[in-house]
């Protein structure tokens, strides 16, 4: 059962012929969710909702994320979740008993949640803070934040990573991204936490590795946001979410956006190729510098 409020209608009809394309569980659990805490707050039937019931939800997430209790990618994917539902109601009203008032009203909130989840994809500087306090007595956890943050890893990147990638160089210190196939700058300061790390670490193939030793995944990095940030007392912060804020530091501190766009591994048609490596070098080094953060070892 979805809810209390959900009439046997909606529930045992409408409900499963809308779910019968799913192909995964998660995301038929994750539509249920959000459904059920929508009929929840306006206690209704979904099939008899009006604009005051989503206005209404609208303001109650509104006060989540300015609570920081949700991020705005999450109201957003909310609403687009109950926009496909509502839609569905109404594309095949004919087939079942739907109330000529229903309309789908959230319709009109996508474009708005969708500017706020665009403006907001960034991370405060205390919480990144607060977040590497966190995990400051675990190297390895300490390392791999570091290293999405200066220098704009991705998680696939990351746990491609092997000692043997980073080199250092009389213009800096490089990593070797097999996922770019190329070098990308690693600031002092992220340096100073990669050496501090390979002199504590065991020997294993990959820089960074599970519990049993084994080469980590996706999945394990997005747990480990997610325990540190609860821990932190900070949103629940993606690995993604966290790199963003790499590109969003740089932008704040004048970086240009073919910078930004190198150090993040992001390719748009406005950025050059430069075939030459040393001045390739030369300009990610030279971007690293812009960013006045810096990322200290721990006491």
């Amino acid at each position: 059962m979805i809810s209390q409020y959900a009439s046997e209608q909606f529930d045992k009809v409408i409900w499963e012929n809308f779910i019968r394309g799913f192909k995964s569980k998660t995301s038929v659990a994750m539509y249920k969710a959000d459904v059920s805490e929508f009929l929840g707050l306006i206690k209704k039937d979904f099939l008899n909702i009006c604009k005051g019931d989503v206005d209404l939800y609208y303001e109650f997430l509104e006060d989540k994320v300015k609570e920081e209790k949700i991020q705005p990618g999450t109201m957003a994917k909310k609403f687009r979740e109950l926009h496909s539902v509502a839609a569905f109601v109404e594309k095949h009203r004919s087939d079942y008993d739907v109330p000529d008032t229903f309309d789908d009203f959230f319709f009109p909130y996508l474009l708005r949640v969708a500017k706020v989840e665009n403006f907001a994809k960034t991370v405060p500087t205390e919480h990144i803070d607060k977040l590497l306090v966190a995990c400051k007595e675990n190297r390895m956890s300490f390392c791999m934040l570091t290293l999405i943050f200066r220098v704009g890893l991705s998680s696939t990147e990351l746990i491609e990573l092997k000692p043997e990638d980073f080199g250092e160089y009389d213009n800096g210190t490089f990593v070797f991204v097999s996922e770019r196939n190329e070098w990308c700058h690693v600031p002092e300061d992220a340096v100073a936490i990669v050496i501090d790390y390979l002199e504590h670490r065991k020997e294993n193939t990959y820089l960074f590795y599970n519990t049993r030793g084994n080469k980590m995944n996706t999945m394990f990095i997005s747990r480990l946001m997610k325990k540190w940030c609860q821990q932190a007392g900070v949103p629940e912060y993606s690995a993604q979410t966290l790199r963003g804020a790499c590109a969003s530091t740089m932008f704040s501190c004048g970086a240009s956006p073919s910078q930004v766009a190198k150090r993040i591994g992001v390719t748009t048609n406005q950025i050059k190729r430069y075939k030459n490596l040393t001045y390739k070098k030369e300009l990610l080094g030279n971007a690293g510098k812009l960013v006045k953060i810096r990322v200290e070892l721990p006491d």
